[in-house]
C-alpha cells in the first residue's frame, strides 16, 4: 500500500484518481491538489503547503472534518510538491505515488520529475501516475520489470550526462548501452515481450510508460485491467 500525494495539477479522469484515493494507505495533499478531493467529498489525511492555491472556504472545510494542516509561508525555497513529499516520508511512507503531477505548468512537471530523482537516490520507491502515463526514476543498481502490454510505448531519458542501461523485451534492446542527456536516444521504444526489464548500471534515467497502471514491479496496479 502506497502513500498517495495529490499535487496541484490536472485531474482529467476523476474515476482514475478516485481509485488512488480509495486504495492509498495515507493521502497527502499539496496545496491546490486538495481541491480535486474536497470538491468531491474526499479528504486527505494531511494538507501541506502555503495554501495560496486553495480557496479559503476549502481550507476551512478541510479543517472542519479534521484534516491536519502543515502550513508554510508563501516565501520559501521548496515547492509545495517537495514539502508534501517530505511530509509523507517523515510520516513513514514505504512507497510514494504522485498524482496530479503531469500536465499543467511545464516547469512544475519537470520539477516533479526531479522530486522522483531525489527519492530514487534516497532508496524510496516512487512514481508519478496519470491515466495514460506512469513515470519512475531509476539510479545505478536498480532493475525493474514492467507489466504493460506489448506495443506499449516506453521512453527513457538520461538524468545525468549519461546513463548506462540494459533493455530486455523491447523493440529496441540495449546491453549496457549508453543514453546521453543531450540526445533523444531512448525515446519512442515499445514493449515487445511479456515482462520486459529495464536495468540501470550507471547514472540515472527516467522511465516513461504509456500505461496508467504500471507499477514497475511486474504487476499491474489494478489487476482487473489486464486480461
Amino acid at each position: 500500500m502506497a502513500t498517495v500525494v495529490f499535487l496541484n495539477g490536472e485531474y482529467e479522469d476523476a474515476g482514475y484518481y478516485r481509485r488512488w484515493f480509495e486504495d492509498g494507505e495515507r493521502i497527502v495533499a499539496a496545496d491546490g491538489g486538495a481541491a480535486f478531493l474536497i470538491n468531491r467529498g474526499m479528504y486527505p489525511d494531511v494538507l501541506v503547503g502555503d495554501l495560496d492555491s486553495l480557496p479559503a472556504r476549502l481550507v476551512e472545510q478541510a479543517q472542519r472534518v479534521g484534516v491536519e494542516l502543515v502550513r508554510f509561508p508563501t516565501r520559501k525555497d521548496r515547492t509545495d510538491a517537495e514539502l508534501a513529499v517530505d511530509e509523507a516520508v517523515r510520516r513513514g511512507a514505504g512507497e510514494l505515488v504522485l498524482v496530479g503531477a503531469l500536465g499543467g505548468s511545464l516547469d512544475h512537471t519537470f520539477g516533479n520529475v526531479t522530486v522522483l530523482r531525489r527519492l530514487a537516490a534516497s532508496g524510496m520507491p516512487a512514481r508519478i501516475a496519470a491515466p495514460e502515463m506512469t513515470v519512475r526514476c531509476l539510479v545505478a543498481g536498480e532493475t525493474v520489470t514492467l507489466s504493460a502490454r506489448p506495443k506499449t510505448r516506453v521512453s527513457l531519458l538520461a538524468l545525468e550526462d549519461q546513463a548506462r542501461v540494459t533493455l530486455r523485451g523491447f523493440a529496441y534492446e540495449l546491453s549496457e548501452g549508453e543514453i546521453h542527456a543531450d540526445t533523444c536516444l531512448g525515446l519512442g521504444n515499445s514493449i515487445a515481450a511479456h515482462l520486459p526489464t529495464v536495468a540501470v548500471h550507471a547514472g540515472a534515467a527516467a522511465v516513461f510508460v504509456a500505461d496508467g497502471g504500471e507499477t514497475f514491479a511486474g504487476e499491474t496496479y489494478w489487476a482487473g485491467d489486464v486480461p
